[in-house]
């Protein structure tokens, strides 16, 4: 089987490439830099820039399947001019591929479309769960951001094949940035919480993340399913977790949601919204998570 990638060199993506390239995948990539078009060893890239709607269409040759990682990091500071890459690398990548498509007609003959989501699209809620089913509201910039990209992605659903989102949550990873900066104050015994701590974090490792792609692709889903651990955890018990996995004993410093809104204005909703998400509907499928549990997880890194 041969799968063409989007945003295959970032964190998520080459943990993808790794896992398909070993089961014998043949893949190939696109990439908005031309340096990288020769990234990884086994994999053929193409360059693209969808900003202009430039796209190296034999990147489609022979392809069965997609998936799709592409868009600019929402966990840069959110000014103008990034809210709007956020926005546009999302909606523009996502619609030039759809345009590509469709120009090709019987020319490939694709079986899946696989998108990366988030879970950010859902309600900020201390006591409610949330479900792929639930209904969606635009009430922040990450919700319009999110529910704008799936209605791109949706489009492909009017071709013939399968179509499947999958909303993620914190993404766990030995590199991740959050991860150190967490770690980094542990070591001198500190454990920093944000707001009252009380709001839920749902997260999964990466080894999950890549095998739900997998997951999907052999088992050809259709839908959204929401891409989390079976055991969101909250804040305060998050740091509380990651403390005991490196025994380290830590005094806890509360920061007050209000100096977080100062300092992050609407950007403080990624560290202060609260989203406790079901992954019942992905294990309904059959899929079985490596690390259910966050201190399983955290282990695995440390």
């Amino acid at each position: 089987m041969k799968i063409l990638i989007t945003g295959a060199t970032g964190s998520i993506g080459k943990t993808i490439v790794k896992v398909l390239l070993s089961k014998g995948y043949r893949i190939n990539f696109l990439t908005t830099s031309r340096s990288k078009v020769n990234f990884f060893k086994g994999a053929k890239g193409f360059y693209w820039k969808p900003n202009r709607k430039e796209i190296d269409s034999s990147c489609f040759v022979g392809i069965d399947s997609i998936i799709h990682l592409a868009g600019y990091s929402v966990s840069n500071f959110w000014t103008k001019s990034v809210k709007k890459k956020i926005m546009e690398s999302r909606l523009q990548s996502t619609s030039l591929l759809y345009n590509e498509i469709h120009k090709l007609g019987d020319k490939i003959q694709l079986k899946s479309f696989i998108s990366a989501s988030a879970i950010g699209i859902y309600e900020s809620s201390f006591k409610k769960v949330h479900y792929e089913k639930d209904n969606l509201k635009r009430k922040n910039f990450l919700q319009n951001v999110v529910y704008e990209w799936e209605r791109e992605v949706l489009k492909f659903s009017k071709l013939n094949f399968k179509v499947t989102i999958l909303r993620i949550g914190l993404v766990m990873s030995k590199n991740a940035r959050f991860l150190k900066a967490f770690r980094l104050t542990l070591n001198f015994g500190i454990g920093v919480i944000f707001g009252k701590g009380n709001q839920f974090q749902p997260w999964i490792h990466i080894e999950d993340l890549s095998s739900i792609f997998l997951f999907a692709l052999n088992n050809q889903l259709q839908g959204v399913y929401n891409a989390v651990s079976p055991n969101p955890v909250t804040q305060s018990n998050f740091i509380r977790i990651l403390s005991n996995s490196i025994n380290q004993k830590c005094l806890i410093l509360n920061i007050p949601s209000f100096i977080i809104k100062i300092f992050l204005g609407e950007m403080s909703c990624l560290i202060l919204n609260s989203h406790n998400v079901s992954s019942s509907k992905i294990q309904s499928q059959g899929y079985k998570f490596h690390y259910p549990n966050l201190m399983s997880a955290l282990k695995s890194f440390f």
